[in-house]
């Protein structure tokens, strides 16, 4: 395709609004990857804690390279970054699981998740690697938190605490309505 046919293509709206259609359908299209052995799973750290989480609903993985902190958010927004030219919520878990916050750190990674169109970015201190693992291979350990309970679906062979993305996504903890708040 040549420059003229490129100006062309992105001239015609009608062209270009359902290859926008198309890229969303399959942006939110839930790839599940299975093995004999279970799922597909992305461990990383946080702090002392090893966690996991399904990797068909990590659209990512990218270096914390910068952010930008808001103001009057609650303790598990480190702010906002951006992505390829899109905005994301960068959040940290350690508030929600009741364990003491900590600034990201030279290093830091975001997993971008995307479920039940939500998407947010987690901070991560590292990237462990990828396993296959059963995702209830162990019950769930008994948090501080009751709210965090609802997104924790057990320990892995790795002793990898397991979080359910969509459960996170959808957490109302999540929503922060300053309106409502006044």
């Amino acid at each position: 395709m040549d420059t003229h046919d490129l100006r062309t293509f992105q001239s015609n709206s009608e062209w270009r609004a359902t290859l926008e259609a198309r890229a969303r359908a399959l942006a939110t299209q839930e790839v599940v990857e299975r093995t004999a052995d279970g799922t597909l799973l992305i461990q990383f750290r946080l702090g002392d804690g090893r966690y996991a989480l399904p990797a068909h609903y990590a659209r990512e993985i990218q270096p914390l390279r910068a952010y930008t902190p808001l103001f009057g958010v609650p303790p598990f927004i480190v702010g906002l970054v951006n992505i390829h030219g899109r905005l994301y919520t960068c959040i940290d878990l350690r508030p929600l699981l009741d364990l003491p916050g900590a600034p990201p750190t030279p290093g830091s990674f975001l997993i971008i998740i995307q479920g039940s169109g939500a998407e947010a970015a987690l901070l991560a201190d590292s990237v462990v690697g990828m396993v296959t693992g059963a995702l209830d291979a162990s019950p769930a350990p008994v948090m501080a938190s009751s709210a965090a309970t609802s997104w924790i679906r057990g320990v892995d062979r790795d002793l990898s605490i397991v979080i359910d993305p969509i459960a996170l996504l959808t957490d109302p903890r999540l929503i922060v309505d300053h309106q409502a708040a006044a």
